[in-house]
């Protein structure tokens, strides 16, 4: 009888056993080397470096309710530390299995990576942006036309791919040849707050049956604002509502604009895609939440801030675009090859700024919110 085909292990001969058992052992062995020297290339791997540019820091809005509500939102002025662009980029990176170059990540698996936020002015930024080529950083993200323009320029005799999170007409402006095919070294998210411009006044206009007037704020002459004035007042023409059209050039004058407003003056606020407006949403937000006039807003930190609602793209979702654009461009991919990618809008509801205003919003723009602020 050939023993060796026995399903007995006592009848294998000693030999084969010690073979078998040292063969597991290399096998197990190698394993743990090959392990070892994955987690050892990880160790190794020049960490990923990305500079974030962004106009700021803004401050964040104080809340100042009607007498008997309890304010909910800040009770001092404090400066917006990370914009949610960030925020929405740090989550999706760790998703992908991203490790910032920390102490106390070390150990941690992963692909290292280390972000240097800079906010300022525009002068500021433009300081930053040339220390980012010198530096080098491997990839810097704008935020907003005008920083995004300033990377464009100081990057133009060391090109850095440059990605955007949101921009109205990124042809138009010169950044990208095509949305399918931008070409060069720039690309990112097309946020397309002008085509919602009409939606949002119907979307106002059902919170708001009353609504009878409404003041729209924007810098004079302002591309994507003047488009969206167009789609504003065939809206509001068609639902009956008076649009009072407010342009200002800098923070004096629109300080000086709000403070003439009282709650006779108009029943809603419209917010348009103007990085200068988007800029000073705290003063805007503040006097509305003051006057009890309720805002509109376009981007959805907008509703966190005290907002009623807003409706457009979600600012946290366009960094988490940034993100797998970031991680296709370590795996070497050229930014020129990357298409422009839409985000869909997302309708954000503040039932905290609802009740501070004293309005009760019907159920029927409840049920289409894709995010309720409680």
């Amino acid at each position: 009888m050939d023993t060796t085909c026995s399903a007995d292990p006592n009848l294998v001969p000693a030999t084969s056993r010690r073979l078998r058992v040292a063969t597991r052992i290399a096998l197990l062995v190698t394993g743990l080397t090959g392990f070892a020297g994955t987690a050892t290339l990880q160790a190794q791997e020049k960490p990923l470096t990305i500079g974030v540019l962004a106009i700021g820091p803004r401050t964040m809005p104080v809340w100042h309710c009607a007498e008997g509500i309890t304010p909910a939102g800040a009770s001092e002025p404090r400066p917006e530390t990370v914009p949610f662009y960030v925020i929405g980029l740090l989550d999706e990176l760790a998703k992908l299995d991203y490790v910032e170059d920390r102490p106390e990540n070390a150990g941690k698996g992963g692909h290292r990576f280390s972000l240097d936020l800079r906010m300022g002015t525009l002068q500021e930024l433009r300081g930053f942006a040339r220390a980012f080529t010198s530096k080098p950083v491997d990839v810097i993200i704008g935020i907003s036309t005008s920083v995004v323009r300033i990377a464009q320029e100081e990057t133009r005799e060391r090109p850095v791919p440059i990605l955007f999170p949101g921009i109205s007409d990124p042809v138009g402006d010169g950044f990208v040849q095509s949305l399918a095919r931008p070409g060069g070294f720039i690309t990112g998210v097309s946020h397309q707050q002008v085509q919602g411009s009409g939606k949002r006044v119907e979307l106002l206009k059902e919170m708001l049956p009353g609504l009878k007037r409404m003041i729209t704020l924007r810098r004079p002459n302002y591309g994507p604002a003047e488009h969206s004035m167009k789609e504003i007042r065939a809206t509001a023409s068609r639902l009956e509502i008076d649009v009072l059209d407010w342009t200002v050039g800098t923070r004096q004058e629109l300080e000086a604009m709000l403070a003439k407003l009282q709650p006779e003056t108009a029943d809603g606020i419209m917010i348009l895609p103007d990085g200068f407006v988007i800029s000073n949403m705290d003063r805007i937000l503040e006097t509305s939440l003051q006057q009890r006039i309720p805002t509109f807003g376009l981007q959805d930190f907008m509703a966190d801030w005290g907002a009623v609602a807003a409706y457009g793209p979600s600012t946290y979702q366009a960094g988490e675009h940034l993100a797998r654009y970031i991680d296709k461009i370590r795996k070497g991919a050229r930014p020129g090859d990357l298409p422009v990618e839409p985000i869909d809008p997302i309708l954000v509801v503040n039932l905290k700024a609802a009740e501070c205003l004293g309005i009760k919003l019907p159920l029927e723009v409840l049920q289409q919110a894709d995010r309720v602020i409680r």
